[in-house]
């Protein structure tokens, strides 16, 4: 079945060339969606007690991310900032495999969790899942390098392309192949709630409206020499982590809702106290919709301080530079996400922004 024809030109300027090389994901033939999920464990205290439960918690994350059915790839992360608890704990999921997400879905069962974990503790953990499908055609990424893949590119059976798509304003939605006949328009409801659920002591669940976006953009210091590790950790992050800040303090202006600011650990086991912080970060959330997040992209004043940041990176270390950053953007049709909150903290994902149901009082 072939593509329709494109209505809508393409932003690329005339003669454009790429001043950096620049790479996205190419999918297996006839895979035309792809999955993803966000789990996260809450844990509001330190006593004993809570402290078991979230353990507890957290071993029935691990089985089920284990099991032969789980997830095809996924990725560890402690909470830097955010829409999100301190101290919370996320696991990115990814498939390609539409059974097996739903099935791996069921498997994990965020009421039974909670259940079965020590009563004494289980007021103090909360439990969540952002979880969604995004046909291929309306995702677009972008790799500043091939040794470091993280994401969607984690899936083994996943491959890369070089493209020049990049680095003008409307790139990204030229990568995205269905821009070429659909604008991804706003729905019509998109304005926070006036009146958002306490989350605490409630169960709630939510879909989506149509065309929200979903975006995870991240960042890959690990093999940088000292002066450039320097130069990220002293000038880009800071620039990068007050954009951020800009986002989730102006969700209504930004279009920016449940967007967290993460540092990548190791997936395999939890971190201790004196292990060494991976150099690996990332930032993942929603807007309301695409025309939202170029905005911001283009106009806004803390954006254009990381696009200037990473431009002078880039100059300073050259060919050299060990830096990597990427994202993956996804435009979500209506219904194809599900939002799961288990005893959650109220500012919690996107909680003050989507419409939830609750499903049940604890």
């Amino acid at each position: 079945m072939s593509c329709p024809a494109r209505i809508y030109p393409l932003r690329k300027p005339r003669n454009h060339r790429l001043p950096i090389r620049r790479w996205q994901l190419a999918f297996p033939k006839g895979i035309t969606q792809a999955f993803t999920a966000y789990v996260g464990l809450q844990k509001r205290s330190t006593d004993a007690h809570a402290r078991q439960a979230g353990d507890q918690a957290t071993k029935k994350i691990l089985a089920w991310l284990s099991d032969q059915d789980g997830p095809e790839a996924h990725e560890k992360f402690d909470l830097i900032a955010g829409n999100d608890s301190p101290g919370a704990t996320v696991w990115a999921c990814y498939w390609l495999d539409g059974t097996k997400y739903k099935q791996s879905l069921e498997q994990i069962s965020l009421p039974g969790i909670l259940k079965e974990i020590d009563s004494q503790g289980r007021g103090e953990i909360g439990l969540w899942c952002e979880s969604f499908s995004s046909s291929v055609s309306r995702i677009e990424t972008n790799y500043s390098g091939l040794d470091y893949l993280p994401g969607l590119a984690k899936i083994p059976s996943t491959s890369t392309d070089e493209h020049d798509r990049s680095a003008y304003w409307g790139a990204a939605r030229d990568r995205i192949p269905d821009s070429g006949w659909d604008l991804f328009p706003s729905s019509a409801d998109t304005t926070l709630l006036d009146s958002a659920p306490m989350g605490l002591g409630e169960h709630l669940v939510g879909t989506n409206y149509q065309n929200l976006v979903h975006i995870r953009s991240g960042q890959y210091w690990e093999n940088c020499n000292l002066p450039e590790t320097t130069s990220y950790e002293e000038n880009l992050e800071p620039t990068l982590r007050s954009g951020l800040e800009y986002l989730w303090d102006n969700p209504q202006e930004s279009g920016c809702v449940g967007f967290r600011y993460l540092r990548n650990t190791d997936a395999e086991y939890e971190a201790t106290d004196d292990q060494e912080l991976k150099k690996e970060s990332c930032g993942a959330g929603f807007f309301t919709n695409l025309e939202s997040l170029e905005h911001w992209a283009k106009s806004h004043p803390s954006h254009l301080a990381i696009y200037r940041g990473a431009l002078a990176h880039f100059k300073t270390f050259g060919d050299e530079r060990k830096l990597r950053t990427w994202h993956e953007v996804s435009i979500l049709r209506e219904g194809e996400a599900k939002f799961e909150y288990i005893n959650c903290a109220p500012n919690t994902g996107v909680m003050q922004a989507i419409r939830l149901e609750i499903k049940a009082i604890l």
